[in-house]
């Protein structure tokens, strides 16, 4: 199985290439830390989806990169939050297999496909 980090070179939070929503494919699986996540990118604008644990609650980052702005659950985040984001995009890009994802494209860039 592919890591989905392995087509990704570098994570610098800077690329705009990819416009989109990676997610699992299923409710059941998890990464290795039990963890869930979903990741939203549309030109600097990162959304991602955190569960730490099966039945846990769910956490909402929106990280704005132009500003290197973040919210937290609707609220203000701190530096500390951005580095937990960054954290945990890094950990899912490392530790997701391709073949446990969907990726959910918006129109205009399914065109291009």
């Amino acid at each position: 199985m592919t890591k989905l980090g392995e087509y990704v070179q570098n994570v610098d939070f800077t690329d705009k290439n990819f416009i989109g929503t990676v997610a699992f494919r299923s409710e059941e699986l998890t990464l290795p830390d039990g963890s869930k996540m979903a990741l939203g990118i549309d030109d600097g604008h990162w959304v991602l989806v955190y569960q730490e644990m099966a039945g846990g609650l769910f956490r909402v980052y929106e990280y704005n990169q132009h500003g290197n702005k973040i919210n937290v659950d609707k609220k203000a985040g701190t530096v500390e939050d951005i580095k937990a984001f960054k954290k945990h995009v890094k950990y899912f890009l490392a530790n997701v297999s391709t073949d446990d994802l969907v990726t959910l494209l918006p129109p205009q860039s399914q065109e291009k496909l």
